[in-house]
């Protein structure tokens, strides 16, 4: 039996799947170590103020930066901390805290994993919207754990976003997770 010449169209097919393949191996090995030969990483978000007033809609939608809202960044190693960063939010509630890999003090071949770096909410500016929520970590802290821009000059990763409320909004969550706990039977 002859064999057959294989149609332009396969090759460029198989061509194809040999470089998605390449690519998928090259990105694989660079996830490994997103801030390889980088000096920081930065991790961004922002603090917005939901109104339970509101209808649904303008409760869930139409959050309203808080501007000069803290947010902190705790960063281990072996269990110590190795970095302690804050930053207030801009007039859009975004807030950006630098990390150094390899912060000063912290001894020779010390280089931070960002997902051991807790983000916390830990004051909202706004008197009247100044309960701060658990939604997406903000009172217990989150971990940034999957970059959302890794160039040659920069890694960033967003948390959030987190929020804050009215009083007469809040919720005692002792209460809620008792109550739903009954629900749930």
């Amino acid at each position: 039996m002859a064999w057959k010449r294989s149609s332009p169209m396969l090759q460029q097919a198989a061509l194809a799947l040999v470089a998605a393949l390449a690519m998928a191996a090259t990105c694989a090995e660079a996830g490994r170590d997103y801030g390889a030969g980088q000096s920081k990483f930065t991790i961004t978000g922002t603090v917005l103020c939901q109104d339970c007033t509101k209808n649904w809609n303008a409760y869930a939608y139409n959050a309203k930066p808080i501007p000069g809202s803290g947010v902190a960044v705790t960063c281990l190693e072996k269990g110590k901390v190795a970095f302690y960063g804050k930053d207030e939010t801009n007039k859009e509630g975004v807030f950006s805290v630098e990390v150094p890999y390899e912060p000063a003090g912290s001894g020779a071949g010390c280089r931070l994993d960002p997902s051991e770096c807790l983000v916390r909410l830990v004051a909202s500016e706004d008197k009247g919207c100044s309960v701060l929520t658990n939604f997406n970590g903000g009172r217990s802290g989150q971990r940034p754990f999957r970059p959302s821009k890794v160039c040659p000059t920069e890694v960033v990763y967003n948390v959030g976003p987190y929020y804050a409320t009215l009083p007469q909004c809040d919720v005692d969550d002792k209460k809620t997770d008792a109550h739903l706990d009954r629900w749930r039977g």
